[in-house]
C-alpha cells in the first residue's frame, strides 16, 4: 500500500481546493498542488489515469503548462510509490491539516535546485532513492510560479 489516508481531525469544507486564508501557511499554488497530490493518489492503479478535477483545476490555473504539471505530478507519485520505504501519509483531499509526508514533499519541490537537500528531505520516505526524484520535482518547480 502506498497512501495510507489519514482522516484524524479537522475536515476542510468541500471536496475542491481549501480556503485562501490558509492556517497551515501554504501559499495558494502550494495548497493546490497539494490538493492535486491528494487526488492523484487516490486513483486506482497509481497514474493509470486521468483525474477530471485535477485536469480542470490546472488548466484553469496554469493554462497550457497545466497539462505538463498533471503529468509530473502523476509521474512523481508513481515514482514515490517505486521508491517508499513505508506507507506515505496523505490526507484526503478536503481535509485542512497538512501531514507531515506532505510538508516534506512540499518543501521537495521547493528545494528541488538542491539535489543534496531533496535527498535528505525526501529520505524518511525513500531512503537514499529519493535524490532519484529531483528530476520530476525540478520539471515541477519549473512549471509553477513564484507566489
Amino acid at each position: 500500500m502506498f497512501v495510507q489516508h489519514d482522516e484524524s481531525g479537522p475536515q476542510g469544507g468541500p471536496s475542491g481546493p481549501p480556503r485562501r486564508d490558509d492556517p497551515a501557511g501554504l501559499t495558494p499554488v502550494q495548497r493546490e498542488i497539494l490538493w492535486c497530490l491528494r487526488r492523484l493518489a487516490m486513483v486506482r492503479p497509481l497514474g493509470s489515469a486521468r483525474d477530471a478535477h485535477v485536469h480542470a483545476l490546472l488548466q484553469r490555473r496554469f493554462g497550457e503548462q497545466g497539462l505538463g504539471l498533471e503529468h509530473l505530478l502523476r509521474c512523481l507519485i508513481v515514482g514515490l510509490a517505486r521508491r517508499a520505504l513505508r506507507p506515505v501519509r496523505l490526507h484526503l483531499p478536503c481535509h485542512g491539516a497538512v501531514a507531515e509526508d506532505e510538508q516534506r514533499l512540499l518543501l521537495a519541490i521547493g528545494e528541488s535546485r538542491r539535489p543534496v537537500r531533496v535527498a535528505a528531505v525526501l529520505a524518511p520516505l525513500a531512503g537514499s532513492r529519493g535524490g532519484e526524484l529531483v528530476p520530476l520535482l525540478a520539471g515541477i518547480a519549473a512549471l509553477l510560479p513564484a507566489d
